[in-house]
């Protein structure tokens, strides 16, 4: 009875396998030590950076510029796919920054992906900052959070998700990643550092994982052509409305979405547009494009 016991026990847990842990490279729970407890990466490199508080600490001090700062990083991860990915790590800040702070950077050499805290504000940032979007989530200081960065190269987008809330969306043709493989805790090229805690840091080689979620709204696709733009709405409801704005606020067009694929035309003096869509039960999400005339 105990051997049949125990292998029902483990055919249940096998059932229960989803997408994280067919998707899971690396799992560094950091909190008490860098060892990756899936078995597939080596430990991580870790130097002035004690575990306390339930998770490791980063003192906010580059490494690379003063021996007493927090260096904390991730070997090359064995069978990373840069086309489709997902990073997430908990985080808890002390204090605001003065400046930007990168909270998890991907690359050590090129600095291909990372989620930055800019003032109060969460950012995302890519291929070595010439992509940099702030979002409109601000982070509660002392308080355990999750950031989670996707690339799909496929859909051709960039994610950041908030406590595994979709956040905000970029559109990106490929990232220049130059086969780092690395996730660490600063940047080395504006000799910044993170200054918190982390822990439960996951890699994925899959950018769709179960603990992050879109909502309805999020799933509607928003893609540009020369000065036209079209929106795949998949969602079954008649009351979703789009407006379109420029970047001083000035309202250009709005629209009531059909189910299926819209295009609308963008006035051709706008090279940077917002686009707002609301539903019926008071749910709103904001992305802004880049219009290539």
């Amino acid at each position: 009875m105990k051997k049949l016991y125990f292998v029902a026990i483990i055919a249940f847990l096998l059932s229960g396998l989803n997408v994280n842990a067919q998707s899971l490279l690396a799992n560094y729970p950091l909190i008490s030590d860098g060892v990756d407890v899936t078995g597939n990466n080596s430990d991580m490199t870790i130097r002035k950076a004690p575990f306390q508080n339930g998770g490791i600490y980063s003192n906010g001090i580059y490494y690379g510029n003063d021996t007493t700062g927090s260096h904390i990083t991730t070997p090359q991860i064995n069978n990373f796919d840069f086309d489709n990915l997902a990073v997430k790590v908990d985080f808890l800040l002390e204090e605001y920054p003065e400046n930007r702070m990168p909270v998890v950077m991907c690359g050590m050499g090129w600095r291909w992906l990372s989620a930055w805290m800019d003032d109060d504000k969460l950012a995302i940032s890519a291929n070595n900052g010439s992509i940099f979007e702030i979002s409109d989530v601000t982070v509660n200081l002392n308080e355990w959070h999750a950031v989670t960065l996707t690339y799909n190269k496929n859909d051709g987008e960039i994610k950041l998700y908030f406590d595994n809330v979709d956040t905000l969306t970029f559109e990106v043709d490929e990232l220049n990643q130059g086969n780092d493989a690395r996730v660490l805790n600063s940047d080395g090229g504006g000799g910044r550092a993170y200054k918190g805690y982390w822990k439960n840091l996951e890699i994925h080689n899959s950018s769709v994982i179960t603990h992050v979620n879109s909502m309805p709204l999020q799933s509607i696709s928003i893609k540009t052509d020369g000065n036209r733009i079209h929106v795949n709405n998949p969602l079954v409801n008649n009351g979703i409305n789009l407006q379109m704005f420029d970047i001083s606020g000035r309202l250009l067009a709005g629209y009531q979405l059909g189910m299926g694929t819209n295009s609308f035309n963008i006035p051709q003096e706008n090279q940077v547009i917002m686009i707002v869509l609301d539903d019926q039960k008071g749910n709103r999400f904001t992305r802004k494009l880049y219009c290539h005339q």
